[in-house]
């Protein structure tokens, strides 16, 4: 593996958004799920604090690939024990953005399902940073690269600190304007 090179500021930003989980069109959605939806999502993000707001990101470049990392850490403040009830009982979502800066460029995203978060408790032993990793992709379309969802235990809480980006140099380009 070839080490990071050319690290530097960059014009992405990295975000999470908690959503309702995505439903078609025609199944409709009551307007009190709406409410409560509503109601859990400012709930989640006013207990997230700096969790949901953007981030900005280093950029480097790894063979044919660049890595967008976040600039700056997470705080402690939301462990995932208390997010994925939080977010299961109100059909919510998280949404994972890289949002690409410019007047045309394009924002990638994609979906960390509560499984996944939970996966991450149960089934992962923690690295010598005391951290573990979960990876969102999506498999038929691997061109638009992965994210990783970095996340730190202590005091037997699972807490999100970082959210990093790797895609495709030529696919990356094509993304900015």
């Amino acid at each position: 593996m070839q080490s990071l090179k050319n690290k530097k500021n960059s014009l992405v930003e990295m975000k999470i958004d908690v959503v309702p989980i995505p439903i078609p069109a025609s199944a409709g959605c009551p307007l009190q799920k709406m409410e409560r939806q509503s109601v859990s999502i400012r709930k989640i993000e006013t207990l997230g604090k700096d969790l949901f707001e953007p981030n900005k990101t280093i950029v480097s470049e790894k063979e044919e690939n660049k890595l967008y990392q976040t600039a700056d850490l997470y705080s402690e403040s939301l462990p995932l024990e208390k997010l994925i009830p939080m977010l299961t009982a109100a059909d919510l979502t998280l949404r994972l953005n890289a949002v690409r800066t410019g007047a045309q460029s394009s924002t990638t995203c994609l979906e960390l399902k509560t499984g996944i978060l939970a996966d991450l408790i149960e089934k992962q032993q923690v690295d010598e940073r005391n951290e573990k990793t979960a990876t969102v992709s999506i498999d038929t379309s691997s061109e638009i690269g992965e994210m990783f969802i970095g996340v730190k235990v202590k005091r037997g809480q699972h807490y999100i600190s970082k959210l990093d980006y790797e895609v495709p140099t030529a696919h990356d380009k094509r993304m900015h304007v």
